[in-house]
């Protein structure tokens, strides 16, 4: 029985219908010209007859393909595949990677279907470049990942308000345990009723295709809790495929009302605001100034200095004003760092205001004064913990002193709260030396060790981290640290231009 094969068009392209006749030559001609696909028919897997259209797509000339095997243009990857398709002898439809004249590798739709030609079993072949769509598949797909990675939240819903898309943070914006649960969701069911009437009256400004932004509105939980937030949100008029649809940026306000709201943030605020208005006043005085002492770059340096350290001190004040407020005692060790972090900034530039150096300062002094601010910050009145401070008098440039000063601020810290529990006497001590061209800096106590702490203070792992980045950025710094039940030691070593200006100086 002789196999059939005629071809009729159908809207997902041309299909092979059986007959009993062999597929006429001038059919293949016929069907070229109605189709943008490339066509081929194929002998034993060889090319036998290919239109104009394929030869375009793949880049060849008619005498470069014809009796070519077929498996020499499929990708590596997809040539098994191909095997197993055409050894069933079957219809198939396939995409498969194929390569043109040029050498590169283009994604190709195939149909194949099994027919008669000349008197032997063929092949016939549609095959149809679809690179681009996959890059716009890819493409859609990475523009995906990124709004789901992004920090605020976004949903998109389509003209009824029906949710096709959220991202994590939306997700994570009303509660909901994953993006299944909220999709197919109204938006109007997340917004209060209050506020349905402003949301109606800019949907026809969405229907003109316009963006609303800063529009401020309170949404429910998924789950219907009674927890309300607000937010302030921003809605984009798209297209989602090939439908209409709207995008809704929304960043949650919430925490910024109760700041409002809280009259400790209205005094601070206030303090800060005529702090920066009588700066202002200030610094338009002393531009005038400086204009005629240009050339005075030692005194100019100084001044800057002398009102970097103002302005750090000024906000330690107000951090210790917060924390004498403070309702909450869980939050005052926290804003007690915050305050120490500041003090080691503002003592370093007001050690390098009251030198002669511009660019050094004496970090041997400034480590002892350092070390005194912690120990009376973090008071001891039955005198369990002493701390000694032994450097060589180094005259070191301050952004390395600024780094070490943070260091041990830092690890000291660390020590005198978490190192000597249950009123446990103990000692902790500083030491900084230059040893040939390296400066060694060592802070170590004879506490309970960072092991046994990690398993009460989970909280003291992001000091440590912090002493890990600082390290970082000291030129050529390397940091060992031990810990063990005689204690904790961290031993630091870094490249510095330094001048010892005598051997040693302990307090």
């Amino acid at each position: 029985m002789i196999e059939k094969a005629i071809i009729s068009n159908t809207s997902n392209g041309f299909e092979v219908k059986d007959t009993e006749q062999n597929f006429p030559q001038d059919l293949f001609k016929t069907v070229s010209e109605l189709t943008t696909d490339g066509l081929a028919i194929t002998d034993n897997g060889h090319f036998v007859l290919v239109n104009d259209q394929l030869l375009s797509t793949f880049h060849l000339k008619r005498e470069e393909i014809i009796g070519t095997n077929t498996l020499d243009l499929i990708h590596k990857d997809d040539v098994q595949r191909a095997i197993d398709e055409v050894s069933q002898n079957r219809k198939i439809f396939y995409e498969l990677k194929v390569r043109r004249g040029d050498g590169v590798y283009i994604h190709t739709e195939v149909r194949g279907h099994p027919i008669m030609y000349n008197g032997k079993k063929c092949r016939l072949l549609m095959l149809r470049d679809i690179t681009q769509r996959k890059i716009a598949d890819n493409l859609f797909t990475n523009y995906l990942n990124m709004i789901d990675a992004f920090p605020e939240a976004i949903c998109v819903h389509d003209k009824s308000g029906k949710i096709l898309f959220v991202n994590r943070s939306g997700v994570k914006l009303v509660d909901a345990k994953s993006e299944s649960e909220v999709y197919g969701m109204n938006v109007m069911e997340f917004i209060l009723p209050g506020y349905h009437a402003v949301i109606k009256e800019d949907k026809h400004k969405i229907e003109r295709l316009e963006a609303i932004t800063g529009r401020f509105v309170k949404i429910r939980q998924v789950s219907g809790d009674t927890e309300i937030k607000s937010v302030e949100a921003s809605v984009i008029p798209i297209k989602w495929g090939d439908q209409p649809a709207v995008m809704v940026l929304c960043h949650d306000t919430s925490l910024e009302e109760q700041i409002e709201k809280s009259e400790i943030a209205k005094q601070v605020m206030q303090s800060v605001n005529e702090h920066l208005q009588w700066e202002i006043a200030e610094h338009k005085s002393l531009e005038a100034k400086l204009k005629k002492m240009i050339e005075e770059k030692e005194w100019l340096l100084k001044e800057v200095n002398h009102r970097v350290k103002n302005n750090l001190q000024i906000i330690t004040s107000i951090l210790n004003l917060q924390i004498n407020q403070m309702h909450d005692k869980k939050l005052v060790p926290v804003m007690r760092e915050f305050q120490n972090r500041f003090y080691a900034l503002s003592s370093i530039y007001s050690s390098l205001y009251h030198t002669d150096a511009n660019e050094e300062i004496d970090i041997s002094a400034y480590l002892k004064d350092l070390t005194h601010n912690l120990f009376v910050s973090y008071s001891d009145p039955e005198k369990r913990i002493t701390i000694e401070c032994e450097t060589s008098r180094i005259f070191m440039d301050y952004d390395h002193a600024i780094t070490c000063g943070l260091i041990v601020n830092e690890l000291v810290s660390n020590s005198i709260k978490y190192a000597f529990p249950a009123k446990r006497k103990g000692k902790i001590k500083v030491v900084l030396k230059q040893v040939g061209k390296k400066v060694k800096l060592e802070i170590a106590d004879d506490g309970i060790g960072i092991k046994t702490i990690k398993k009460k203070r989970i909280s003291v792992s992001l000091g440590l981290q912090l002493v890990d980045s600082l390290v970082t950025q000291l030129k050529n710094g390397v940091v060992t640290k031990y810990s063990g039940v005689k204690g904790t030691k961290y031993s630091i070593a870094f490249t510095s231009n330094v001048i010892t200006k005598q051997n040693s100086n302990s307090k």
